[in-house]
């Protein structure tokens, strides 16, 4: 017989198609409002916003926080009305056009000391102008070499300024007039507490050194006090480093010849590497006779040969763990050699520089 058809049970057939359905529905795409038929034209105008809010309009929220005073500025915006009907803050919108202002229309405070990302402030700087100006007075002014524009110049400073040469190596600025730029000259004779001149050797180049070098006997300088911290051979004393090794390159003999005649090398074996273009140009010849009967024995280097190339030719004869160096010239032969040393195994530390 034809089975009787399956009856529905109309409760549960309701669930099971709920549970099908998902549990939320994205909202209908309802049409939106269309905008009023009634349109105004883009219309500019120029307002005058209070501190902070010219500052941001501006792009200048950064200003305003390391507290530039900014009292009022300027702004041009552009009114678009979106809406006649209605009355909701989106009606209108501002939008900011580029501003046109001069950097003089904003009276800014002065700049906060600029920080460090952690936030630690820079400690300022102190520079070579924090002294009073002195007077010296040329004593002699005299070539120094044949050629090359060497000046062997004396002058005579103050007792109380002469007292501050203590150590080979220490420098003074001078000037030839009250607004003009200094000249950083090495002193190249020996500390003497007993004397109130410096000898200095100056090369005339464009500038101050070239006005200095031109000055006649008697004529009256600007002299800073004594500066720099000279050649420390504190961490070099002779009991342990009984040679001395010092390098030269043109006018940076005047500070090494400080040293050689001050007497603080007795108890070392001395070598001077002097490197120079050419004989001609070669200053303290005269002297070298003098150095050699003290015990400094001279290499005389001149070019197309470098001062490095003459330490190379030598160096492994050098006993690093006995050695100091003494340096003073060109960045380039500075560093050549210095390399060179400590390949050699003289410590770093002990290859010593007048600044």
């Amino acid at each position: 017989p034809t089975p009787a058809p399956r009856t529905h049970n109309t409760q549960r057939e309701h669930n099971r198609i709920a549970r099908s359905l998902p549990t939320s529905l994205p909202p209908p795409d309802f049409p939106r409002p269309q905008a009023s038929p009634v349109r105004m034209s883009t219309t500019s105008m120029t307002v005058r916003l209070p501190a902070v809010a010219a500052a941001r309009r501006l792009g200048m929220a950064k200003s305003a926080a390391r507290g530039a005073r900014i009292h009022s500025a300027s702004c041009t915006i552009s009114l678009h009305p979106a809406t006649v009907a209605g009355s909701s803050r989106s009606a209108t919108r501002l939008r900011s056009s580029q501003p046109r202002f001069r950097p003089s229309a904003f009276p800014l405070a002065p700049a906060a000391p600029r920080r460090r990302r952690h936030g630690a402030a820079l400690a300022p700087r102190a520079g070579w102008n924090d002294f009073e100006w002195g007077t010296a007075t040329v004593v002699s002014n005299a070539p120094a070499a044949k050629e090359g524009g060497l000046h062997s110049i004396v002058v005579q400073v103050d007792a109380a300024l002469a007292k501050g040469y203590t150590k080979p190596g220490m420098f003074v600025q001078l000037r030839t007039a009250e607004d003009g730029k200094p000249a950083f000259i090495a002193i190249a004779s020996a500390p003497d507490a007993a004397s109130d001149r410096f000898e200095l050797l100056v090369k005339s180049t464009e500038g101050t050194a070239g006005e200095l070098c031109a000055l006649p006997a008697g004529a009256e300088v600007g002299v800073s006090p004594v500066m720099g911290k000279g050649f420390d051979l504190s961490g070099a004393p002779a009991a342990e480093c009984s040679t001395a090794l010092l390098f030269a390159t043109g006018s940076g003999i005047s500070p090494i010849r400080s040293l050689i005649t001050s007497g603080d090398l007795k108890g070392r074996d001395v070598t001077l590497f002097y490197g120079t273009s050419s004989p001609a140009v070669t200053a303290f010849t005269d002297e070298v006779a003098q150095w050699e009967a003290a015990g400094v024995k001279v290499v005389a280097v001149t070019s197309p040969t470098y001062v490095q190339d003459a330490l190379k030719a030598v160096v492994e004869n050098v006993d690093g763990a006995k050695t100091c160096a003494v340096l003073c010239g060109q960045k380039e032969m500075t560093e050549a050699v210095i390399e060179a040393l400590t390949a050699a195994g003289v410590p770093k530390e002990k290859c010593i520089m007048n600044f």
